[in-house]
């Protein structure tokens, strides 16, 4: 019987762990250009979930890691018996502009591992901050495009046009759509 298993959500059934290729005893990977699509970066979210409840001793997690090409893995999320499934959204690297043309087998790989579940929840709990950073900055990004607006100031006042939220935010959705990391390329602007 498979312990767990993912979806790419719109894209796939449910892949078990039988269809992993098991590293050793706590880790497995699965080829997605090979077994979900070439065409990886239409992959836009994926749920990792355990195949039947108590399936983990209840100290430990799965872990779910992505790599792309040569490069690192790089954490996603986790679940365990009290919190059995996650959805995760994907952002793919692209190359010179757009994305990478459809790639052999191996270039995008998901890896999960079982974990102990302190070590998983210190990783949550750095995803969370990295949530909160990236809140501060669309706060940012708002603040210095209505500031830019202002027809006066009196203190903490700022008065602007009643359409500048509107304005706002259709520029930072067309800014995200054509780079979702645009906000958080220049860590050091906040």
């Amino acid at each position: 019987m498979a312990a767990f298993g993912v979806l790419f959500v719109g894209n796939s059934y449910p892949i078990t762990s039988n269809h992993f290729t098991q590293v050793d005893p706590t880790h497995w990977v699965l080829d997605v250009c090979t077994l979900v699509k070439p065409q990886y970066w239409e992959l836009k979210e994926v749920c990792l979930f355990l195949a039947a409840p108590n399936t983990l001793d209840p100290s430990l997690a799965l872990g779910l890691y992505l790599k792309s090409g040569a490069g690192d893995w790089v954490y996603m999320g986790c679940c365990h018996n009290t919190h059995p499934s996650e959805v995760m959204p994907l952002q793919w690297p692209a190359q010179h502009g757009g994305y990478a043309v459809p790639p052999g087998p191996g270039f995008i790989q998901v890896g999960v591992s079982i974990e102990p579940l302190p070590e998983l929840a210190a990783k949550e709990s750095s995803r969370v901050g990295d949530r909160l950073g990236y809140a501060k900055r669309v706060g940012m990004d708002l603040y210095h495009f209505l500031a830019s607006f202002a027809t006066q100031t009196s203190g903490d006042t700022i008065v602007i046009p009643t359409k500048a939220l509107d304005r706002w935010y259709e520029r930072f959705e067309r800014k995200f759509r054509l780079d979702p990391d645009f906000l958080t390329r220049n860590q050091d602007k906040l």
